[in-house]
């Protein structure tokens, strides 16, 4: 059988079928491509919008922990506070010294000196005060601050009261390993709750 010889328009028509065909799968592949993408881009924004969530949800968990223990831990110092305060109140006297008045969470401040200190319990007779630092848990650094910035800064912050004589004194439910020696050796009075009444763990004391 003789094969028709193509004409130049078949040619024409060959490469145009041909071309049609191609940009039909060029398209198609190209569409798949950008479907494929568009759902990477999904997925990928999904994963960050749980991770965001996430992350919002961790933060917030993490704050309300936080506040939960700052509460916690106020609500334990708060206790404290009353527990001592009333504890003096009931007799007002310490050791022999016979207390006359109680001021109790005494914030001072001093512009020109530019100090500011709060006080949880100031203890007057007529010559003696007693000031008294109150924690839940005694540590070595309360002991060693209240050594070192707020006693001497009670006589800058209340010079009105510089012929009194001063006594430091810690009062606490627990102590941390060596705060109660540290008390001690620095002159400090400690007290403490047994059972229900206050205890008076020391008879010794300095004058600051």
């Amino acid at each position: 059988m003789k094969k028709k010889k193509l004409t130049k328009q078949d040619v024409l028509d060959l490469i145009a079928a041909s071309s049609a065909e191609f940009d039909a799968a060029l398209k198609k592949s190209n569409e798949a491509a950008e479907k494929r993408h568009a759902e990477a881009e999904k997925r990928h924004a999904d994963f960050e919008a749980d991770l965001k969530k996430s992350r919002e949800k961790a933060d917030k968990e993490m704050r309300e922990l936080r506040q939960e223990l700052g509460s916690f831990g106020r609500t334990q110092g708060e206790l404290a506070e009353r527990y001592f305060q009333k504890a003096i109140q009931r007799n007002m006297k310490l050791l022999h010294v016979d207390l006359q008045e109680m001021e109790t969470n005494v914030n001072k401040y001093s512009k020109a000196l530019d100090i500011r200190e709060e006080y949880d319990m100031i203890l007057t007779n007529s010559d003696i005060i007693v000031v008294v630092e109150v924690k839940h848990k005694l540590r070595v650094e309360d002991v060693e601050k209240f050594y070192s910035k707020k006693i001497p800064n009670f006589r800058k912050l209340f010079p009105d009261r510089k012929d009194y004589q001063i006594v430091g004194a810690v009062a606490a439910f627990l102590f941390d390993k060596n705060s109660q020696e540290l008390a001690e050796n620095y002159g400090f009075l400690i007290l403490t709750k047994t059972g229900k009444e206050l205890e008076i763990l020391n008879s010794k004391y300095n004058i600051f």
